[in-house]
């Protein structure tokens, strides 16, 4: 039986292949980075829209006044940030 090539044309050889470059995969593959794993991440989408559904989600992870906020000096409200939330958002009506 022959021996399998598992490097790539740039001789790159993952240790770990994640499909998705969601929330979950990029988690996945930093843990995996983190315990001296060489990983491959594939993706539909291009470089500019990692994330997912999070990337998309328009804020669903959604933190205010939080402790890196405040010791950055950033200030922050539920005011503010519902602004900013349904200005990004683009609504039009108030409900």
């Amino acid at each position: 039986m022959a021996e399998e090539n598992s490097t790539g044309p740039d001789g790159f050889a993952p240790d770990a292949i994640v499909v998705g470059a969601g929330l979950a995969g990029l988690v996945a593959a930093y843990e995996l980075s983190r315990a001296g794993r060489r990983v491959l991440i594939v993706d539909q989408e291009n470089r500019n829209n990692l994330g997912g559904q999070a990337f998309w989600s328009l804020g669903g992870l959604f933190l205010v006044d939080s402790p890196e906020q405040r010791r950055l000096g950033i200030k922050d409200s539920f005011e503010l940030a519902w602004q900013d939330w349904t200005g990004s958002a683009g609504f039009d009506r108030e409900d």
